[in-house]
Order: C-alpha cells, then sequence, then structure tokens
C-alpha cells in the first residue's frame, strides 16, 4: 500500500476548497474571516499604513504587500504601479529615518514578467524611482520556477540605477545555491525563504533535513559575502542557525534583517526586535486576501497557525 505524501494532500484539500464555486461561500465563513483579521491588514493601502505605523510604534518595520491580480496586459501592469507608487507615497510618512526605511513588496507577476520583459522592466524602473525620492525600499519575490532567469535578469538591469532593490530566493531549489553566488558576487540585496511546496523533485528538494540544509548553505554563502541578507522564515532552528552565522561573520544585531508574516508568532517577532535585531513584517492588503490565505495555509506551520487562530490559543 503505498503512502500519501501529506504536502501533496493539504495541496489538493486546500485547491478544493477554494474552487471558484465555493470562494464566495468559503470567504464570509467563520474561519476564514477570523484568518483574515488577523493575516490581512485589510482591504486598503490605508489600513495597511495604520498597521506599518502601529508596528514602527513596537520596534518592528513594515514592508507594505498589495494583493493584486497577475497582470497579463499593459492596462494590468499600469494598475501595478499606479498602487504600488501610492502605497509608497503614503507609508512614506511613518518612516522613522536613516537607513530604517518601509518598503513596497511585490511578485513579478504582478509587473508581467512572465508576458513581457521590457514592459516589466519599464514598471519597476518606475516603482523603484518613486521609491529612491521617498526613501521607501522595493523587494521582489522569487516568482514561478519557470521565471527565475527572467526574473535575476531583470534585478541585475534594475540594480544599476537601483542598487537598494531586494530579490528573493527560494533555499529550496536545487539551483539557488548557485544563484546566491552570483548574487554575493554582484553585491546584491537577498532576501531568503525557504520555501513552500508544491514544486516537483526535480527541481525542489522535497526532504525537510534537506531543505533546512540548503537553507544554511544558501544562508552561509550571503552572511559571508558581506551582502545585505534578510531571513524570511518562522523555524526556530533556522532563526537560532542565522543568528549564529551572524555572529560568525562579525555582523551586529542590525547586521542581519529578520522577516516574518503579519499576525504569525508575535511574541516571536516582539522578543527578536526587544533584543536588538532588525524585524520587518509583511503586511498584505487588497481583493485578493483569500489568494493569499491560500497561500499561508499551504505552509506546515501556515495550517498550525491558522487551527491555533481558530481554537483561540494563538
Amino acid at each position: 500500500m503505498s503512502l500519501v505524501n501529506p504536502d501533496r494532500l493539504r495541496t489538493r484539500m486546500l485547491e478544493a476548497l477554494l474552487a471558484p464555486q465555493r470562494r464566495d461561500v468559503v470567504a464570509r465563513s467563520r474561519v476564514v474571516t477570523a484568518a483574515r483579521d488577523r493575516f490581512v491588514s485589510g482591504e486598503s493601502v490605508d489600513e495597511a499604513v495604520v498597521t506599518a505605523a502601529w508596528l514602527r510604534r513596537t520596534n518592528r518595520l513594515a514592508a507594505l504587500h498589495p494583493l493584486l491580480p497577475v497582470a497579463t496586459d499593459a492596462a494590468g501592469v499600469e494598475a501595478t504601479v499606479a498602487e504600488a507608487v501610492t502605497a509608497i507615497e503614503r507609508v512614506a510618512p511613518v518612516t522613522s529615518g536613516g537607513d530604517y526605511r518601509s518598503e513596497i513588496y511585490l511578485a513579478p507577476e504582478h509587473l508581467g514578467l512572465g508576458s513581457d520583459a521590457g514592459r516589466a522592466a519599464e514598471a519597476l524602473h518606475r516603482i523603484c524611482v518613486a521609491g529612491t525620492e521617498r526613501l521607501v525600499d522595493v523587494t521582489l519575490r522569487s516568482g514561478p520556477h519557470e521565471d527565475v532567469d527572467a526574473l535575476l535578469d531583470l534585478v541585475e538591469r534594475t540594480r544599476q540605477e537601483h542598487p537598494r532593490l531586494t530579490t528573493s530566493l527560494v533555499a529550496r531549489r536545487h539551483r539557488s545555491e548557485a544563484d546566491a553566488l552570483a548574487l554575493a558576487a554582484e553585491g546584491a540585496r537577498v532576501r531568503l525563504v525557504r520555501g513552500g511546496t508544491g514544486e516537483p523533485r526535480a527541481i525542489a528538494w522535497q526532504d525537510p533535513h534537506e531543505v533546512d540544509l540548503a537553507f544554511a548553505r544558501c544562508l552561509a554563502t550571503l552572511l559571508g559575502s558581506g551582502v545585505h541578507t534578510v531571513v524570511a522564515t518562522h523555524e526556530p532552528v533556522l532563526l537560532d542557525l542565522a543568528d549564529g552565522l551572524a555572529d560568525q561573520s562579525g555582523r551586529g544585531p542590525e547586521g542581519l534583517e529578520y522577516q516574518f508574516f503579519l499576525g504569525a508568532d508575535p511574541d516571536l517577532q516582539l522578543r527578536t526586535a526587544d533584543a536588538g535585531h532588525r524585524v520587518r513584517v509583511l503586511v498584505p492588503y487588497g481583493p485578493g486576501w483569500l489568494d493569499h490565505l491560500h497561500d499561508l495555509a499551504r505552509r506546515p506551520s501556515g495550517v498550525r497557525r491558522l487551527v491555533e487562530t481558530l481554537s483561540g490559543r494563538a
């Protein structure tokens, strides 16, 4: 008798739950409403800015994450640029100054990278110009594995004028160690994520221990090079590892940035910030919040947090 892969089973269940004919019912359910209230800032940029200001008062920084649809044409890309520039303009006043900047976080699909790389580059340039003028940084999500080369090309070109642009790297992908070396050699700013489930064995590590080891190797490369590194994980073992590697590389508490999900492990976030580390919280907002919860729930730790929220134990 064959064993059922728990990650694959969880993915199938979530996809069935969010089938188009069920989305409206699911969105109104008590379960999903409770999760939305905790893990999503709201549907408007003004709500996200209020959250960013509150985070700053608790010694944490914010990365505003507009939950936008995939851009498949020029109009979609223009909508992304307009939303990103508005978010930058609204959040800039809550930035405290110096290198303590707020941030805007976008997926390459929001820029239409998969359909028109030239248009995506022009859009990203306009967003980065707005960010530079108002001291708000820009970070790109990793995107689908088939678009990694296009994403890295986009980042390399854009960084020539906007060196503070940060790109995400998924540690569990087999290619990521080589990509970490290349990005470190270029002096690029990197956000390192462990990576969720769903990618095939030919592309990504499947065993959790192998994934942790891949994360450790990528992190050691980045920290050893001296580039600005963001550790985006809630896994305690990997957070302890990051602390140790940062000490070995001679970085102080502020030499490494930790990024967490809004509403996830708030006590851990506060303890990390109070210890003197730089902590940034991803603040999602917008009409695409249901898809964001779906993405969060696909992660094993995300399912645990959703259960804790609904049971009142969080």
